[in-house]
């Protein structure tokens, strides 16, 4: 689910490029966190703020992050057992609230087609400011519209105020220094520029148009969507 899906369709949709850092899996099954780590061993990589498993099959591989669907932000306080459809009601961000089930080869989309073609950021589902790992909330809306170039609606930036009210800016910044280090001091900036109510826009990379020539074909089930 999430950022992997959304650049694909950033691709697909805007012709632009967009190279994922990871690619976040979404399973059911596990019992734990440690269940997963007993079973990766070696792979691991590391855990991060949000429950889920970084990890590395082959030391030049691909990294994945694998997240237990029960560990999601504020899957706690919904009625068990925990679906995949209820995560995607409770995703933070509408441009990532979207989904591939590999069984059934649908995308599941809950705004994420409409933001991209909008290029706009707005907010999905009902999960509001998380208990426990607020910072990293924030810190995901300000890195996601660094990736897409997308303005945040103001909703969104009213939850960035609302949520860095609840902690320590210092966290905030921890998070930054370690996520985006190449852009964490402008990120400081655009993040201040939100609190005091300016109308600064997300610095972001350059994005790259793809060429037609260039572009690799991909089948066009991959774009079948179900609501």
């Amino acid at each position: 689910m999430g950022g992997m899906l959304r650049d694909l369709l950033l691709e697909r949709v805007l012709r632009v490029g967009a190279k994922p850092s990871d690619i976040d899996i979404v399973i059911f099954g596990a019992e734990s966190v440690q269940d997963i780590r007993s079973k990766l061993g070696v792979a691991i990589l590391a855990t991060n703020a949000f429950g889920g498993v970084k990890c590395r099959l082959r030391p030049s591989g691909l990294v994945f992050d694998l997240w237990r669907v029960e560990d999601h932000t504020n899957m706690g306080d919904t009625p068990k057992p925990h679906t995949i459809e209820q995560l995607l009601r409770h995703n933070l961000l509408d441009i990532d609230a979207i989904l591939w089930d590999p069984k059934t080869d649908h995308l599941h989309d809950c705004g994420c087609l409409r933001a991209i073609t909008a290029e706009r950021i707005g907010l999905q589902g009902p999960e509001g400011i998380s208990k426990t790992v607020i910072a990293a909330q924030i810190v995901h809306v300000l890195t996601v519209g660094y990736k897409t170039g997308f303005p945040l609606s103001d909703d969104v930036r009213s939850f960035v105020v609302a949520a860095s009210r609840r902690c320590p800016a210092t966290e905030i910044e921890n998070i930054l220094d370690r996520k985006i280090p190449h852009a964490a001091a402008q990120m400081k900036m655009f993040w201040q520029d939100i609190l005091h109510g300016g109308s600064q826009e997300c610095p972001t990379p350059a994005r790259q148009p793809i060429l037609q020539t260039a572009r690799a074909k991909r089948s066009s089930s991959s774009l079948n969507t179900r609501h």
